[in-house]
């Protein structure tokens, strides 16, 4: 508990992020509903233009987007079937697709850029460039540090709680499970 039950500055600002960006998708959502675009599908045109030459791998795509292979599959079927991207085989592994972005996906995309600047003057409305500036900078900071943070491990715990910066335990990885106690025995003698 904490003083005056006011909520730490460093938890109510984890709070306000995932708190503006639920809301910034929300209000996207909304606006993308009459252009027959859902925000998985957005997410994935959004990634396929940071790539527009190349391309992306199936896998490429899922885990930059942190989704699963199936899932990404789907949602490249129904792109496909909308008829905004197209599979085309790799120049050097005939057996993987590059997904490219179509005439059609890019028409849908410039109408998404355009909602997206109207939506991004409604929400950054009151607030100068200097503090824009700042908000970037600050979750830009953020954004990285996590990223320091992220443990690429599955076999990894990481502790529960919130922890003070001075005050977090160091994430330490488990030794590995071994499969057979009796070999792991042998190898040690």
């Amino acid at each position: 508990m904490t003083i005056n039950n006011k909520v730490p500055q460093e938890v109510r600002v984890g709070f306000l992020v995932h708190d503006v960006s639920r809301m910034r998708r929300t209000l996207f959502d909304q606006a993308m509903k009459p252009l027959g675009v859902t925000r998985s599908q957005w997410w994935v045109l959004s990634q396929l233009s940071r790539h527009a030459r190349s391309g992306m791998l199936q896998t490429e795509l899922a885990r930059d987007l942190d989704v699963g292979k199936v899932t990404v599959g789907g949602l490249i079927d129904r792109l496909e079937a909308a008829g905004y991207v197209v599979r085309k085989p790799d120049k050097t592994d005939r057996r993987a697709k590059r997904i490219l972005i179509t005439e059609r996906g890019y028409t849908i995309l410039e109408e998404m850029v355009s909602v997206g600047h109207k939506l991004n003057a409604i929400i950054l409305a009151g607030l100068s460039p200097a503090e824009v500036a700042a908000a970037e900078q600050a979750l830009e900071t953020m954004k990285d540090n996590i990223r320091a943070a992220v443990v690429e491990r599955d076999d990894v715990e990481l502790p529960v709680g919130v922890f003070a910066p001075d005050e977090a335990p160091a994430l330490v990885a488990p030794e590995p499970a071994r499969r057979n106690p009796a070999k792991a025995a042998r190898r040690q003698a």
